[in-house]
């Protein structure tokens, strides 16, 4: 990867794109930065970095199932996140698990995708 640029877009598929943000703006707490819905596209901005989080509208017919990548916040206090997201109506999958020196725990959006909280131990 000759002279790659600093920061880091991934994206993820999405069966509706309003429902999506609000999950990624509302629940998660990252910032919009970009949205377009005719062509079904929304970017959020993660705090402290030049990384970005961008959601596709897919139609129905190219719905692309989840469980691709996973997308990992590092975080501060991870039962504390846990317990917001919770009471937000977020679906952990795993307990907290624990794996070399670090400590996690899997959710996913309203979409199927998985995502994980992660603390340095």
């Amino acid at each position: 990867m000759a002279q790659a640029k600093k920061g880091l877009l991934v994206w993820l598929s999405v069966s509706d794109l309003d429902t999506a943000c609000g999950f990624y703006a509302d629940t998660l707490g990252l910032t919009l930065a970009h949205m377009d819905p005719q062509i079904g596209w929304a970017e959020f901005a993660l705090p402290g970095s030049d990384g970005r989080v961008g959601l596709r509208e897919t139609d129905e017919d190219e719905i692309i199932p989840a469980g691709g990548a996973t997308l990992t916040f590092d975080v501060d206090n991870l039962e504390e996140i846990m317990g917001d997201l919770e009471k937000a109506g977020v679906m952990f999958i795993t307990g907290v698990m624990s794996l070399n020196g670090h400590r996690f725990a899997t959710f996913i959006d309203p979409d199927g995708n998985n995502l994980q909280l992660r603390q340095a131990g």
